[in-house]
C-alpha cells in the first residue's frame, strides 16, 4: 500500500511541476528575461509564429549587439488575467512606473506570447502609427518640385494628341 501511495504522490508532484512551468506568468517571465538579454533565439521559444517573425525583425536590427549588464532591467509581474485560451500578463520594468502588458494565447495546450501587428507597432513606435514622429518618404515635401494645381497640367506633362 505504501508503494502505491508513494507512486501516486510522485505522479501528482510531477504533474504539478509540469503544469506550473507553462502558466502565463512563467511563460511571460521567461520571454521577458530573454528579450532583456537580447537572446532572441530563446525568446522565440515562448511566442507564436507571428510574434516569432516580429522578434526576428528585432533580431535583425540588433545583429551583433549583445545586451550590456547595465542595460538589462529587472521587471515585476503585477497581475495575470486569464480568460479561457487567452491571458494578459501585466508587468513593470525597473525604474518605470508605467505598467505594460503582454498578451498570451494557448496553442496546443501551451501558453505563448502573442503580439499582434497593431499592438507591436503601437508599443514599438513603428512608422505609420498614430503619434508617430518618424518621417516617411511619401509624406515628405522636398520643396524643389512645383506643386500641381487642380485642373492645370503639370509643367512636365505631355499634351494629349
Amino acid at each position: 500500500m505504501k508503494k502505491i501511495l508513494f507512486t501516486f504522490s510522485l505522479l501528482v508532484c510531477l504533474l504539478l511541476a509540469s503544469c506550473s512551468g507553462n502558466s502565463p506568468k512563467v511563460v511571460a517571465e521567461k520571454f521577458l528575461k530573454a528579450i532583456n538579454k537580447a537572446d532572441f533565439k530563446e525568446a522565440k521559444k515562448y511566442c507564436d509564429k507571428e510574434t516569432a517573425e516580429f522578434i526576428g525583425v528585432l533580431e535583425g536590427f540588433s545583429k551583433g549587439e549583445k545586451a550590456k549588464p547595465e542595460d538589462i532591467k529587472s521587471f515585476t509581474i503585477t497581475k495575470v488575467e486569464e480568460d479561457g485560451d487567452k491571458a494578459k500578463v501585466y508587468y513593470k520594468s525597473e525604474g518605470s512606473d508605467k505598467e505594460e502588458s503582454l498578451d498570451l494565447k494557448k496553442v496546443d495546450g501551451k501558453w505563448l506570447v502573442s503580439i499582434n501587428k497593431e499592438q507591436g507597432n503601437k508599443e514599438h513606435g513603428a512608422p505609420g502609427e498614430e503619434g508617430d514622429d518618424h518621417a516617411h518618404p511619401d509624406d515628405a515635401d522636398m520643396g524643389d518640385e512645383p506643386h500641381e494645381h487642380e485642373g492645370e497640367p503639370a509643367q512636365d506633362s505631355i499634351p494629349a494628341m
